[in-house]
């Protein structure tokens, strides 16, 4: 079944029949008529919430919740209507109403998770020049053990940066690799007291544990190692690993580069192991953190309906802030 109809085309009273991703769900809860339970849907163009009215028989209703699982697609007939000023999808159980599991094997993740507008290809050729720049042999050649390895590339090229708050989209993470990257080299021409080598390997390198971090068929989910390790953790460990098999890399380059990787948040109550100690660590916590709030402010901004009567964008950290809308 070809998806022909998305969020951004639902309109009040118009009755649709087409797939959607599932993002969040609510359980079941009683009703005059019944029981009803709610879903959050959506595709690549947004999200919309989603009423089941279930009928009398708890049990029944129950079931059905139960075997509806986040990132699951379903394909509904329904009806759009408002709730509280807000457009929802509407189903109920009867002849005109459908909600069902899609065959996952017939499903297009393009159509339900947003994609970068930058060129790919583009993007990741101007890195590996970046990556050439790198004049210590040992560095560059672990930066290449990735950016060189065919499955990690593939890979690499369609993981989000994010769930939600900047560059939430397939390819988010090479973008804001490369911004990162691109701050990097302009931070180094104001402070020449910074390692250039180090500093942009580990501009390069230190979110690639964020390519094991998501989930991201048709929805972006936490793996469970990201749930319970973070991916600082995942990143230090893969190039750890990588690092052993580079010749001339020596252990105080890699304890330096394990420091900027775990220290890149900041603040151990933004999930740093340590907090930044070096230059080059102090350095690329605050390339990194400029370029999530900048990038998640034009993001808030460009999503937002110009009849909304307040602009906000809510920044990583959860801090709602207004947006000037002039």
């Amino acid at each position: 079944m070809e998806k022909k109809t998305y969020v951004e085309d639902l309109s009040e009273g118009q009755n649709i029949k087409d797939r959607f991703a599932v993002r969040n769900k609510m359980p079941p809860k009683e009703y005059t008529r019944g029981w009803f339970f709610r879903l959050k849907v959506g595709d690549r163009t947004g999200d919309i919430p989603m009423v089941y009215w279930g009928g009398t028989d708890k049990d029944i209703v129950e079931d059905f919740y139960s075997r509806i699982d986040i990132g699951d697609v379903l394909e509904i007939d329904g009806t759009v209507t408002t709730y509280r000023g807000d457009l929802q999808l509407s189903v109920s159980p009867d002849e005109f109403h459908k909600l069902r599991r899609a065959d996952i094997s017939s499903v297009d993740p393009a159509e339900y998770i947003p994609t970068t507008k930058g060129n790919v290809d583009e993007m990741f050729n101007e890195l590996m020049e970046h990556a050439n720049e790198i004049e210590d042999h040992a560095l560059c050649s672990l930066v290449k053990s990735f950016l060189e390895d065919e499955e990690f590339v593939t890979s690499f090229k369609k993981s989000p940066y994010s769930k939600s708050y900047s560059n939430n989209y397939l390819g988010g993470l090479l973008e804001h690799t490369l911004d990162d990257v691109k701050m990097a080299l302009s931070t180094v021409k104001i402070y020449p007291e910074l390692d250039k080598d180090l500093l942009l390997t580990a501009a390069i390198i230190h979110d690639f544990g964020k390519v094991f971090e998501y989930d991201h068929f048709t929805s972006i989910e936490l793996t469970t190692e990201a749930r319970l390790i973070g991916h600082t953790v995942l990143c230090e460990r893969i190039v750890r690993e990588r690092a052993l098999k580079i010749e001339g890399l020596s252990e105080e380059q890699m304890l330096k580069l394990s420091h900027i990787i775990l220290s890149h948040h900041g603040d151990y109550e933004w999930g740093s192991a340590r907090s930044p100690r070096m230059e080059e660590a102090v350095a690329l916590h605050h390339i990194d953190l400029f370029n999530v709030r900048m990038r998640g402010f034009i993001q808030a901004k460009e999503g937002l309906d110009e009849k909304d009567e307040e602009m906000v964008y809510v920044s990583k950290e959860g801090v709602q802030r207004p947006i000037f809308k002039g």
